[in-house]
């Protein structure tokens, strides 16, 4: 291999890796605060300390990772402000995306919407009847991202779709559930909330969908604004 094939290759990597743990953040794998320690990367992706430290030092350049001295990488928090701003763009995009879905969704979709709903309903159970919410976090999750996931998919745009993605890389998918969790009523509030979102995109209104989309991120927002605290 020549010295330029190398170089090229080495590139890929790093870019590869970061794309990766950037993915992994922001589907709530790591959630806010989790450390991100170098030789844990390199080992878990069978690659050299070299593109790991450089992959981890392109997510502290996005805003996604911070750097501690001293100790290393962590899934930075984002400030108020940054948080009303995600949210801001959020309730634009998503909105959007239900006002779209309720004139694009097909029936296997929106028994997909339903169908999560239910399992936000199940997750709710299990908590009122002491589980713990460890336990229950890996269904709700899925249940969360499969509603927000199908209702862009019913949206049929793409651009859209992405532009959402990459918001939530500032603000992880699992970050809502961190503040929702021990709670059974705001539980049954946020799941009462994508009920109602569904049976709006199921009576075509594209309008009530978007506007309920809307407060139900206001929502989101002004709870996680209350609830979550950052590490020392």
């Amino acid at each position: 291999m020549s010295d330029s094939d190398h170089t090229r290759q080495n590139v890929q990597i790093v870019e590869d890796l970061t794309t990766s743990l950037a993915d992994r953040i922001a589907n709530g794998e790591f959630p806010l605060g989790t450390w991100l320690r170098q030789a844990k990367v390199a080992q878990d992706y069978d690659v050299s300390r070299t593109p790991a430290s450089l992959a981890l030092s392109r997510l502290e350049a996005m805003g996604i990772l911070e750097r501690v001295p001293n100790r290393g990488f962590r899934v930075r928090y984002p400030s108020p402000r940054e948080i009303m701003e995600v949210f801001e763009v959020r309730a634009v995009l998503e909105g959007h995306a239900a006002y779209l879905a309720a004139t694009r969704i097909s029936e296997a979709q929106l028994q997909q919407l339903s169908e999560q709903v239910a399992g936000f309903r199940q997750a709710v159970a299990r908590i009122r009847d002491g589980a713990d919410p460890e336990a229950v976090s890996a269904s709700w999750q899925q249940a969360h991202n499969t509603f927000h996931q199908m209702v862009f998919a019913a949206a049929g745009n793409s651009q859209l779709h992405e532009a959402a993605d990459a918001l939530y890389r500032k603000l992880p998918r699992k970050t809502s559930w961190r503040v929702l969790r021990g709670d059974p009523r705001a539980l049954t509030q946020h799941a009462n909330e994508h009920e109602y979102i569904t049976t709006a995109i199921e009576m075509r209104d594209g309008a009530k969908a978007r506007e309920l989309t809307i407060a139900h991120i206001e929502s989101a927002r002004e709870l996680i604004i209350a609830h979550l605290s950052t590490p020392d």
